[in-house]
């Protein structure tokens, strides 16, 4: 194992590892904060990616470790939009968030309406990405790939799979929100586990 891949490797335990706390806990639906985390993500592994090659041509195997990786991302982060649990955050009739003076992240979280988190089928979802993205490293060295071997890469793979994700949750709150009291949509969140 070289040291390039076990720096990856190490990104990406250290990604999961705050992914995953986040999974399991209570967190609110920020609207547009929420994606602070996939742009900041997709912006520092583009630039890594870019580095990579180092004089080396961009050859097919590349191309498709990159296009591999970024669907299985996509795909998984939907089916932890899918599998997130929702609840309402309590807030007495004619609640209006006092937001002067907050930072905008405060000021997101007294307007939030609804918390959400996925649990442990979201944990073991996340540890499907990282298996998934562990064998394909190994795969795409011994196929000659510098590319899927990258930091960046990794951190694309995981912006993906957070915008996914995210991009379900939004539009699954937008309906609960938009159905009146007491007929929102029931799914998978209707089994809430309360804390």
């Amino acid at each position: 194992m070289n040291l390039s891949l076990l720096s990856n490797v190490l990104l990406v335990l250290l990604a999961v590892g705050w992914i995953a706390v986040r999974q399991m806990t209570w967190r609110p639906v920020l609207g547009a904060r929420d994606w602070m985390f996939p742009g900041l993500a997709a912006v520092v592994g583009a630039v890594l990616l870019m580095r990579s090659p180092n004089g080396q041509p961009i050859g097919l195997i590349d191309v498709v470790a990159f296009v591999v990786e970024v669907v299985i991302a996509v795909a998984i982060g939907i089916g932890m939009g899918a599998i997130a649990h929702f609840r309402a955050i309590p807030r007495p009739a004619g609640y209006a968030p006092a937001t002067a003076g907050l930072s905008a992240r405060a000021a997101a979280q007294a307007a939030a309406e609804f918390e959400t988190r996925t649990g442990p089928w979201g944990l073991a979802l996340l540890v499907v990405l990282i298996g998934v993205r562990v064998g394909l490293s190994f795969a795409f060295e011994l196929l000659g790939s510098h590319l899927g071997i990258s930091g960046g890469l990794i951190l694309l793979m995981l912006a993906a799979n957070r915008a996914a994700r995210i991009f379900v949750l939004h539009n699954r709150t937008l309906a609960r929100a938009a159905a009146p009291r007491g007929t929102e949509p029931r799914d998978a969140s209707a089994r809430i586990m309360v804390s």
